[in-house]
């Protein structure tokens, strides 16, 4: 018995022998490191030459990606989500932005629609109109009728309190990507303006259209063909566009897409975020980084959402005009 135990006792105590040599070396290897100026120093194999490793100090360690947060501002609060896990408003409030959005179009379109009729009402401003502008830009700025409303849509937006809310989405997210500490001060202290708001992408879009438009309307007036219209609208419009779509973006969402948030949004915000960030923290220790599958992110980015809500009062309103057919002339339709 003693015989068959030996070899096992000579294992472990070779074993216990290569863990004292490891914390020997790794010692040497420390002290080596803060004498040395150098932020790293290799650890070379003696046998074979070749690096096997390298000893770092923390500084010189390239700092964590943060979480890339997308988000969206409801009647309910702050929706954020990494694509995956999500926290604050849920379903029911991107659904009520998108009901929120679609009124806030119906608004507009009434608006302009009043407009309209309360110029035609005055011949004698129309006839000075056409007496005044020319008829080619009178044809240029008639193609822009469908954009008039936008105005009021980003009027109403800077009115409703969803702009402050959207204002401490911004807010927050500038606060986990810059590693900062989720309290009131802080968030509050950060820009209103974030790099990737949608916002940004819109008015690149409309910036686009808007001058293809504007060019393609003025070309038709003066008899150009369509294909060359078309090509001068697009060789124009797509450099005004990509130049400028970030600043005149940020630009809209500082004056009308978000307004300084109060205590209770900053507040809810933080809860967004302390939320999507443990349930984030979770989800990667117990199953690592997750394979995205796009209708899934789809899905986590709230669009699908909101655009449910859309449809839901565009749908009301059919079954409404369909009763009370009258009710289209006060829409504008």
């Amino acid at each position: 018995m003693m015989e068959k135990d030996a070899p096992a006792a000579l294992h472990e105590n070779e074993a216990l022998q290569d863990k004292d040599a490891l914390r020997d070396s790794l010692g040497e290897a420390l002290q080596a490191l803060g004498r040395s100026p150098l932020l790293s120093l290799p650890i070379i194999d003696p046998e074979t030459g070749q690096v096997i490793a390298v000893l770092a100090r923390p500084e010189a360690l390239p700092p964590p990606a943060p979480p890339r947060l997308g988000g969206m501002a409801t009647p309910l609060g702050v929706y954020l989500t990494d694509g995956v896990s999500s926290g604050g408003a849920g379903f029911w409030g991107l659904f009520l932005t998108g009901v929120i959005m679609s009124l806030f179009a119906l608004t507009a379109q009434a608006a302009v629609h009043g407009i309209t009729l309360l110029i035609a009402a005055h011949p004698a401003f129309l006839a000075e109109w056409q007496r005044v502008v020319p008829p080619n830009i009178r044809y240029s700025l008639a193609a822009l009728t469908p954009w008039l409303p936008l105005p009021f849509v980003f009027l109403l937006l800077r009115l409703a309190p969803l702009s402050g809310t959207h204002a401490a989405e911004h807010q927050v997210v500038h606060c986990v990507e810059r590693f900062a500490p989720l309290v009131p001060e802080t968030v509050r202290s950060m820009p209103r303006v974030h790099p990737r708001c949608g916002t940004n992408l819109f008015t690149g879009f409309t910036l686009f259209l808007l001058t293809f438009v504007i060019v393609f309307s003025a070309t038709a007036e003066f008899g150009w063909q369509p294909l060359d219209g078309a090509s001068l609208g697009a060789i124009l419009a797509a450099p005004l566009a990509l130049f400028s779509w970030r600043r005149v973006g940020g630009w809209v969402q500082q004056w009308f897409a978000t307004r300084p948030a109060t205590d209770q949004q900053i507040a809810g915000a933080i809860r967004a975020a302390e939320q999507v960030l443990s349930r984030r923290r979770k989800r990667l220790e117990r199953s690592g980084p997750p394979r995205l599958a796009p209708i899934r992110r789809l899905w986590s980015m709230g669009l699908a959402q909101i655009l449910v809500g859309y449809c839901a009062v565009l749908s009301v309103l059919t079954a409404v005009l369909m009763v009370w057919p009258g009710l289209a002339g006060w829409l504008g339709n």
